[in-house]
């Protein structure tokens, strides 16, 4: 077992979120769910109820439009996330979506506009299925994973995600790229993005959900998903057809694709501007923010990121030897080369057994073992991949207002008795 020492981190506590504060940021999630109607007496729905299909110890943030979280320690078993222990996060949704029977591909309907030279619109079950598949092991990630974690710095909108709204799965469909082959469809020289619609029911007053990606990037990597770990696409994940981009947050995988629209510039619709976005340079914590295409960046590659799955946060151990299990990723177009763990607050670190999976798109599973004294403890897990890419120590640094793409490093309290 390898062990590192880390003269910058020692005896230095400047810019870190501290034990305490961390705890207060958990306390004020739970006070927040336990407030919510859903969690009251009775009338508590399960994920079963929200979603027909689903492993009813998913936790319910929202019954309709579903949003589920996986508890992690659901996935720590298996390499796969299974489709019933899958995360939900809808903004919209489809009157009959909420369940995992797949959704009818037959009569599916899809246009293609905007700057190409033949605009069209296509039989989904009849060209689709007519064209060789490929299929990617790869994290689907809500860009709004860990939120509840930002609030150790200032509060932030929108659902207190814990660490479980990620899975790792096998999407399978058609290449953008295979497809307007196939159809002869061009685009044209001042189209810069591709901007992706899907048939998901806005509620009233609502713009309709879509969002924009760069267009070489979706050449590159997106396809047409028609299978979700080796089953038609379930309604509630977007069946019968979600549009894919492995390495991408799991929001720009448009769910119950409509449309293709081949633009010049990115959408103006809300779900791309000013949502799903960031500021470009780091923000003071709780300071509100305008945002513009200039000033902020969509969510559109993931960041490197590693989750302890186990021991869970606050959880009561024995002193001596633990076993500590997790994952890391990253957007794909690097390896990751290791996953440090620390129980001293970053003083002495070892190196994690990492577990190299076939596809670079999905997540490295992670293990070691610490040994660990009477009294509160902290576990610390960092992970490097090949261009040199880590996680701040600090979640405050990434703070918005919003609380996306959260990817500090982990900080696990535990009770040692």
């Amino acid at each position: 077992m390898k062990r590192f020492m880390n003269p910058s981190l020692e005896g230095s506590r400047a810019g870190r979120i501290g034990r305490r504060e961390f705890l207060q940021a958990g306390a004020a999630a739970a006070a927040v769910i336990a407030a919510s109607p859903q969690w009251i007496g009775a009338s508590e729905p399960t994920a079963a109820s929200s979603v027909r299909g689903k492993d009813p110890r998913l936790i319910v943030h929202t019954a309709r439009p579903a949003v589920l979280e996986t508890p992690p320690e659901l996935l720590v078993a298996g390499r796969i996330t299974p489709v019933p222990l899958l995360f939900v996060r809808n903004n919209q949704q489809p009157t009959d979506a909420a369940t995992l029977e797949p959704a009818k591909l037959e009569g599916w309907k899809i246009e293609l506009a905007g700057l190409i030279d033949q605009p069209q619109t296509f039989d989904a079950a009849a060209t689709l299925g007519a064209l060789d598949q490929v299929e990617y092991e790869m994290v689907l990630q809500c860009s709004g994973n860990s939120r509840a974690l930002f609030t150790a710095a200032a509060p932030v909108k929108g659902t207190l995600w814990g660490r479980g709204a990620m899975g790792n799965v096998k999407f399978a469909g058609v290449p953008l790229a295979k497809l307007l082959d196939h159809l002869g469809v061009r685009p044209q020289e001042g189209a810069k993005f591709l901007t992706a619609d899907g048939s998901d029911a806005p509620e009233a007053g609502q713009q309709d959900f879509e969002h924009s990606i760069p267009i070489d990037e979706a050449l590159k990597k997106s396809f047409l998903a028609l299978r979700l770990n080796g089953q038609p696409l379930p309604a509630i994940h977007g069946g019968p057809v979600r549009l894919v981009t492995p390495g991408y947050y799991g929001t720009m995988h448009i769910k119950w694709l409509s449309q293709l629209r081949f633009t010049p510039g990115e959408s103006d619709h809300t779900s791309q501007i000013p949502h799903y976005r960031t500021p470009r340079q780091p923000i003071k914590p709780g300071q509100p923010y305008d945002f513009t295409y200039a000033n902020s960046d969509p969510n559109w590659r993931m960041k490197i990121k590693s989750v302890v799955l186990s021991p869970a946060p606050g959880a009561r151990v024995s002193p001596g030897e633990t076993d500590v299990r997790g994952v890391a990723f990253n957007d794909g177009e690097s390896r990751i080369e290791s996953v440090l763990v620390s129980t001293d607050e970053g003083r002495i670190w070892q190196a994690a057994d990492l577990a190299v999976p076939d596809s670079p798109y999905a997540w490295y599973g992670w293990r070691t073992k610490v040994k660990l004294a009477f009294g509160n403890r902290q576990i610390w897990a960092r992970a490097f991949d090949r261009q040199g890419r880590s996680q701040p120590i600090d979640g405050a640094l990434e703070w918005n207002p919003s609380g996306y793409t959260y990817s500090a490093m982990e900080k696990i309290d535990l009770i040692v008795a």
